[in-house]
Formats: structure tokens, sequence, C-alpha cells
């Protein structure tokens, strides 16, 4: 058995980071007076909708076993884990700004960007499995950032535009 130092170094480095970015942010957003109702509002829901990206990812990789494309346990629990983290993530950060923001978000953009972002992301996760290279994933980024950039940018009136 081989052992990868490199990947021991991100798995745990990782983690450690994750939770030292987590306690430090929380620790200033209690010196800040932010873990208030709305805070807790909107990382509940952040982590509903991780669920139901979840499970589409179950079954997208379900669907492609049943296509006969070999999946390691340890490539399927990387890919489940990055997709509910960086669900729990987009969701929370596109419902703060909804909810923090003076002009309100447009539900259609948002679902738009929403669809690109994981469309994108199914569609280069699968090409990724079928040629076992994951530089494949690199290239959702740009689709990744319009499908953002289009959730969270609120359409501007025609009135901004002419004056």
């Amino acid at each position: 058995m081989e052992v990868s130092i490199g990947g021991i170094i991100g798995l745990y480095g990782g983690m450690i980071c994750g939770i030292l970015g987590w306690w430090f942010g929380r620790k200033k957003a209690r010196e800040n007076r932010g873990l208030d109702e709305l805070y807790y509002h909107i990382w509940k829901n952040a982590k509903s909708y991780s669920w139901y990206v979840t499970l589409g990812a179950i079954y997208v990789l379900f669907s492609l076993i049943m296509f006969g494309i070999e999946l390691s346990n340890a490539m399927v629990l990387g890919i489940l884990l990055l997709t509910h983290l960086g669900s729990w993530g987009i969701s929370g950060i596109v419902l703060s700004i909804s909810m923090s923001s003076t002009v309100p978000l447009q539900p259609s953009r948002v679902k738009l960007g929403i669809l690109v972002v994981v469309t994108s992301i199914v569609v280069f996760m699968i090409i990724s499995i079928i040629t076992n290279n994951w530089m494949f994933l690199l290239l959702s980024i740009p689709p990744n950032l319009i499908g953002l950039f289009t959730a969270l940018t609120p359409k501007r009136e025609d009135s901004e535009l002419t004056s």
C-alpha cells in the first residue's frame, strides 16, 4: 500500500484550515452581533438546499454505475463531500446576498445561474470520470463563474441604463 503524503497534507490541512476559518469567522461575527435569527435562518435553509443537491449527485453517480463506469469508493465519497459542502456554501452565499441586498434578486436570474452552475459541474464531472482525467473539472470554472454572476447580480432597470 502506497502512502500519498500530498493527499494526507491536503486532507488534514484542508480540515484544519476549514475549522480555523469557521472558528475565526464565528468569533468575528459574534463580536459584530452577526449571529442573529437571520443568520441561523439562512444557514438552516442553505443546509436544506444542499441535501437536495447531494441527492441529485447520488442519482447521477448511481446512473454512472448502472452504465458500467467503475467508480472507487474514495472517488464517490469525495464527489459527495464536495457536492454537499460546495452547494451548502454557494446556497448560503446566495441566500445571504439575497436577504441583505437593498435591490432584490430576481428569482428567474437566480434559477438560471444555479442551472448553469449545476449543469456545468455535472457535465464536466462526468467527462472527468469517463476519461479518468480530473483536469476537465477545471474547464467548469468559467461557466460556474458566469452562473454565479448571473444569479447574484440584480437586473438593471431601463431607467438606470439611460441616465
